[in-house]
């Protein structure tokens, strides 16, 4: 019996991307080597997509799925597995004319948390993830993560101890603000703590401060320096974490390394939480604002309108800063 072929579309972010990682091992586990697994996702996130493994082949689109159209029809595809779920997925499964098996996004149940007018979770973007697998009798890999690529080029450059800092994201409610970075960072390199800041290059005139802000060599930054195969070695080989609701957060957990993950705008009710963390993961949402999302991707914060400050300015230094103590002294005790 011929082994199926199927296409994986998630066009983005990077972080979605990431979260792709346990279908794929799922899919291979099951069917093995002869299996064929494909990827698409858009051009401007190939390297997220370049740090999944057990794929046959990655295709990009530029603009418009068309661009891609004729090569996946010459692969013959049995099945799509569509993770993302909007316009440009099912177009695609359109013009390949394939049986498609799309993710459950749970659109209206994540609106409901965002006005209020739920209080339960949705289920994790994994797990319904999964959960479109179950027509083939696919149960969930024995290793949830798999393996993830990672290029060590940029790690040597850094000492055997050391934190990484991912403070940037794409959307204002989940950046981490200026002055938490600065007296964090204060307070890990009067320990002797050597801290890695990773980020695009968004983040380059944040770490360029923290850089100025504190003794020569104790802070160095790949922002918009490292790849994200280069960023990955960074995380894998950090005692520890720390970022926000971002595509750092999910390659943190992916690898396994500690992590703290600061909550803004956003939370982890949305389904879109750290997944199998480390077990020293710590969970940091902001203070006196309640469990309730203010938007599903971060861009707005309901006590903005109100003339108050964002939701992530109520995630003090000292709770940072005690929370990473917490997690190096358990590391420490575990060697």
């Amino acid at each position: 019996m011929k082994a199926p072929r199927f296409l994986i579309v998630r066009f983005s972010a990077i972080g979605d991307i990431i979260l792709s990682a346990p279908v794929i091992h799922a899919i291979r586990e099951h069917y093995g080597p002869e299996s064929r697994i494909d990827f698409v996702t858009l051009k401007r996130f190939a390297g997220a997509a370049d740090l999944l493994t057990c794929l046959n082949s990655i295709h990009l689109v530029d603009k418009t799925t068309s661009e891609v159209v004729p090569t996946l029809k010459a692969l013959e595809f049995d099945y799509l597995i569509d993770l993302h779920g909007n316009v440009r997925s099912r177009s695609l499964s359109k013009a390949l004319n394939i049986l498609t098996f799309t993710v459950n996004k749970q659109t209206i149940q994540r609106f409901a948390l965002v006005l209020g007018l739920r209080k339960k979770p949705v289920q994790h973007f994994v797990e319904r993830s999964l959960n479109v697998l179950q027509p083939f009798g696919i149960p969930a890999p024995s290793n949830p993560w798999g393996t993830l690529k990672s290029n060590p080029n940029t790690a040597h450059a850094l000492p055997k101890a050391f934190i990484t800092i991912a403070p940037g994201a794409a959307h204002i409610g989940k950046v981490i603000p200026e002055s938490t970075l600065l007296t964090i960072c204060h307070e890990f390199v009067s320990q002797n703590i050597h801290v890695a800041i990773v980020g695009g290059p968004d983040s380059i005139a944040i770490a360029t401060k923290l850089i100025a802000s504190n003794p020569k060599n104790a802070i160095t930054s790949f922002c918009g320096i490292a790849t994200l195969q280069e960023t990955a070695a960074i995380i894998e080989n950090a005692q520890l974490v720390i970022g926000g609701d971002t595509g750092a957060m999910h390659l943190a957990s992916a690898l396994n390394t500690p992590l703290i993950s600061i909550w803004g705008c956003t939370r982890p009710s949305l389904g879109l939480s750290p997944w199998r963390p480390h077990r020293a993961t710590i969970t940091l949402l902001p203070q006196h604002r309640g469990s309730r999302p203010c938007s599903r991707h971060g861009s707005k914060c309901r006590f903005t309108r109100r003339g108050q400050d964002l939701c992530i300015q109520h995630v003090s230094p000292a709770r940072i800063i005690d929370a990473a103590t917490q997690i190096l002294n358990a590391e420490q005790l575990h060697k």
